[in-house]
């Protein structure tokens, strides 16, 4: 990510309120229930095994557990804006953290290509795929109070920066059957995520108690990741592909709470 555009972001969120010297609040909303998409990558071809009526081996991948949290820091001002009509203008940061742990196993015998012996039976464990990542975007939206009451929304812009890890723990089985036994390498396959794409949109509703708020947010994200791959051994040689992608979509409640100044 440009470091630039991440600098201006920061300037956005935290020199803009600052500069208004206008009335406004701040709100802080954490995740409290929502759902998420399963991370598993489920049933799987390996050609390079076949079984005893020539189809390919198949294998599965299996959600083990997962986990997700996520938080949002907001200022609200109309910053001396007439043209808002009374409404107002939203900046701040949205954050979340995933992680999940997938097994795979052998969903076939499988035969060795030259011997034909059965080198792999059906809920053989191979390997276990555990990946975390932490995302921070730019949000940006519009409120508008009504009396005591507010309600609002906006987008979530992914320029604050994103980080995550994805690595396989080999059996000693699956790292000889993936060919990394052979390539000397061991059952430790450290992968390279990268994003892809995301889009979140939010809408929040708050009530103003003097001179706090009490919050409730909803919002939706969705986004897509890969990681390259090495066709001569590991998860490439396994799935004969140069590339590892994963899609999920996350809903969120939020509560929070607002103080105006």
């Amino acid at each position: 990510m440009n470091k630039s555009i991440k600098y201006l972001a920061l300037l956005l969120i935290i020199i803009m309120p600052i500069a208004a010297y206008a009335d406004g609040r701040v709100r802080f909303n954490y995740r409290v229930s929502g759902s998420d998409s399963n991370p598993e990558l489920g049933a799987k071809s390996v050609s390079s095994y076949k079984q005893v009526d020539g189809s390919d081996g198949t294998a599965a991948d299996k959600l083990d557990s997962q986990s997700f949290s996520s938080f949002s820091i907001h200022y609200v001002s109309d910053y001396g804006l007439d043209f808002l009509g009374g409404g107002e203008i939203l900046l701040g940061l949205y954050q979340f953290d995933k992680s999940y742990k997938t097994n795979i196993t052998c969903t076939s015998v499988w035969l060795h290509p030259v011997s034909g012996s059965a080198v792999c039976a059906n809920g053989t464990a191979l390997a276990s795929r555990s990946a975390s990542g932490t995302s921070r975007s730019l949000d940006i939206g519009y409120v508008y109070p009504i009396g005591e009451m507010s309600v609002g929304g906006g987008i979530a812009l992914p320029v604050l920066g994103s980080s995550g890890d994805l690595t396989v723990e080999w059996t000693a089985l699956g790292n000889q059957l993936s060919l990394r036994t052979a390539a000397g390498l061991g059952t430790t396959e450290s992968l390279s995520p990268e994003g892809k794409s995301f889009s979140s949109f939010f809408l929040n509703f708050g009530y103003s108690i003097e001179a706090y708020e009490v919050l409730l947010n909803y919002r939706s994200v969705s986004s897509t990741v890969a990681a390259p791959l090495d066709k001569t051994s590991g998860v490439g040689a396994m799935l004969s592909d140069d590339e590892l992608s994963s899609s999920s979509t996350t809903s969120s409640i939020s509560l929070g709470v607002g103080y105006r100044f």
